[in-house]
């Protein structure tokens, strides 16, 4: 049954990743400006580019997780059975608190997708957006995009990585796990990409964002809470 627990905490995870929705609203942006400024084949280039900074950066992130829950459990302090449990578990009741009513600024609207980020970060970021014009400038603007939704996707790697790593001794597919996980969060992204490439324009993108965004908002509290649940009732009792 641990096992069982830490695939679906680790499914979980992969969840919340793909119903972010900071890195995509600013792919958004940024392929949309690229499209108006270059030809259509360089800005599909520029978004590549893109894509490849978010997951490299989401990458580093995940595997620097792991080895500080290695390098935990090599110390004996199994992160799963101390305090480092409730504190996680705190976390991810937060979390789910938190993205319910405060993920979106103004969750009603039907007019915008404003997300948790202050107002003068997102001017900084659509700035970089609106200026990119090299493939390291949309490598960097999706390392950062990644780098700003850290205080939710922290937590995540750092559990990922810990359940991950107990799964080494438990079940056969912890390698195809780690792969996963690290590339679920390019499927928005991927996604996005295709709805460019077919023709469809930024307004049409955001309509649909605005009207999936109740749900998304949803996915993403109940999975944290899920998460909380599943430690609770699998690494405590």
């Amino acid at each position: 049954m641990n096992a069982l627990a830490s695939i679906g905490i680790v499914v979980l995870a992969m969840l919340i990743m793909a119903s972010l929705q900071l890195v995509p609203g600013v792919f958004a942006l940024f392929f949309h400006y690229a499209r108006g400024k270059y030809s259509f084949k360089k800005a599909s280039s520029l978004s590549l580019f893109f894509i490849l900074g978010s997951e490299i950066i989401s990458a580093l992130f995940f595997i620097s997780s792991f080895y500080v829950s290695y390098i935990l459990f090599l110390n004996d302090l199994d992160p799963r059975n101390n305090v480092l449990t409730w504190i996680f578990i705190g976390v991810f009741l937060s979390l789910s608190v938190a993205c319910f009513f405060f993920y979106y600024k103004h969750p009603h609207s039907k007019q915008d997708t404003e997300l948790f980020i202050s107002r003068k970060l997102a001017r900084n970021i659509d700035a970089r957006v609106q200026s990119a014009k090299t493939p390291s400038d949309a490598f960097a603007i999706g390392a950062l995009s990644n780098v700003c939704e850290l205080p939710i996707t922290l937590p995540l790697y750092i559990v990922t990585a810990t359940e991950i790593m107990y799964m080494h001794t438990e079940y056969f597919a912890d390698n195809i796990m780690t792969i996963l996980y690290i590339l679920v969060s390019s499927i928005p992204l991927i996604y996005l990409y295709w709805r460019f490439r077919i023709g469809q324009n930024l307004a049409t993108i955001q309509r649909s964002r605005i009207k999936d965004k109740s749900f998304s908002c949803l996915a993403i509290s109940l999975s944290f809470f899920t998460i909380a649940i599943l430690i609770i009732c699998f690494r405590i009792f």
